[in-house]
C-alpha cells in the first residue's frame, strides 16, 4: 500500500532554506529571467510549496509583476506562507490551494507563459507522475523550473568506512512510495531531463549542491540523523552498525571536523 504523502517539519524547512537559497544555480536562474523578461504579468504556480521558500527566493529575482498560486497538502505550512509572504511591489497576487498533488487537477488552469515551479519535490514523485506533469506543461505552453533536486551523490570528509554503504542504503530507501507512486529518488533529475528532451523543451541544467561546514551544524545534524533513521528502517538487523556510524558522524560534526556535500540539480524546461 502507498504510504501517506511525505510531510516535513517546520524546523527542517527553516534550517534548509538559507542553504537552498545560497546553493541555487545562477546560470539556471539567469535562463529563467531571460525567458520571463518583458512580460507585464508573470503567473507562477508553485507545487509542494511548503512554507514558501521558493516564493521568497524567486520573487525578488524574477522580473515584473508576479501572480503566485502556492499548492501544498499541509494547511499549517500554507498559513505560515501567507503570514511570512514578502511585502513586495512585485507580488501582484498570492493565493494558496490546500490539496494533494496525486492528481494534476490543480494545474488545470495553467496557461501559456505560466511558470510552474517546485523545489525539493521531484525525488518524492514517480516517473508516471513526472511524465504527466511535463506533458501537461508542453500542451499548455508553460515553463517548468525545478530546483534543489537530490541526485544521490553525497561526499563526507573525513571518510568513514561505512559512508558508502549508508548512502547506498539511503538512496534505495529514497525510491519507496511516498504517496505519489514509487519515488524517483536520486534518478529524478536525470528522468526529468529525458522527459523534457522527449517533449521538445529547451533544457537548462546546473548544479545546486549543498556544501555544509561547521556553520551549518544544526542542518547537518538533522541530515545525518535522517540518513540513519532511513537506513535503520530498511536494515533493522544492522541497527548497531548504523548507530555506531551515526555516533561517529555526529561526534565529528560537533568537533567541527566534518564537511558534507549533498548533490542537487536545478533544471529549467523552456518552451520552444
Amino acid at each position: 500500500m502507498p504510504e501517506e504523502t511525505e510531510r516535513f517539519a517546520t524546523d527542517w524547512l527553516s534550517l534548509r532554506e538559507p542553504v537552498d537559497h545560497r546553493s541555487r544555480s545562477a546560470p539556471v536562474l539567469a535562463a529563467v529571467t531571460r525567458w520571463a523578461a518583458g512580460r507585464d504579468q508573470l503567473p507562477v504556480v508553485d507545487l509542494g510549496c511548503g512554507s514558501g521558500s521558493n516564493l521568497r527566493y524567486l520573487l525578488p529575482r524574477l522580473p515584473g509583476l508576479q501572480h503566485w498560486v502556492c499548492i501544498d497538502q499541509d494547511a499549517e505550512l500554507l498559513e505560515r506562507l501567507v503570514a511570512t509572504a514578502p511585502d513586495s511591489s512585485r507580488l501582484a497576487g498570492l493565493s494558496t490551494r490546500l490539496g494533494s498533488l496525486r492528481a494534476l487537477d490543480a494545474l488545470a488552469d495553467i496557461e501559456a507563459s505560466t511558470l510552474v515551479s517546485a523545489s525539493a519535490l521531484l525525488d518524492l514523485v514517480s516517473a508516471a507522475w513526472l511524465a504527466d506533469l511535463v506533458a501537461l506543461c508542453r500542451r499548455k505552453g508553460a515553463a517548468l523550473l525545478v530546483a534543489t533536486t537530490y541526485d544521490g551523490h553525497v561526499d563526507l570528509h573525513p571518510k568513514h568506512p561505512d559512508d558508502d554503504w549508508m548512502m547506498t542504503e539511503f538512496n534505495t530507501d529514497q525510491r519507496r512510495d511516498k504517496g505519489l507512486g514509487p519515488a524517483l529518488g536520486p534518478d529524478a533529475a536525470r528522468t526529468l531531463r529525458q522527459f523534457g528532451e522527449a517533449q521538445g523543451f529547451r533544457l537548462h541544467q546546473g548544479r545546486s549542491d549543498w556544501r555544509l561546514d561547521r556553520t551549518d551544524r544544526a542542518l547537518a545534524a538533522h541530515l545525518i540523523a535522517g540518513w540513519a533513521e532511513a537506513v535503520e528502517r530498511r536494515r533493522p538487523s544492522e541497527s548497531a552498525r548504523i548507530q555506531a556510524w551515526h555516533g561517529r558522524r555526529q561526534a565529528a560534526l560537533a568537533a567541527g571536523e566534518l564537511l558534507i556535500r549533498v548533490g542537487h540539480q536545478d533544471l529549467f524546461l523552456q518552451p520552444q
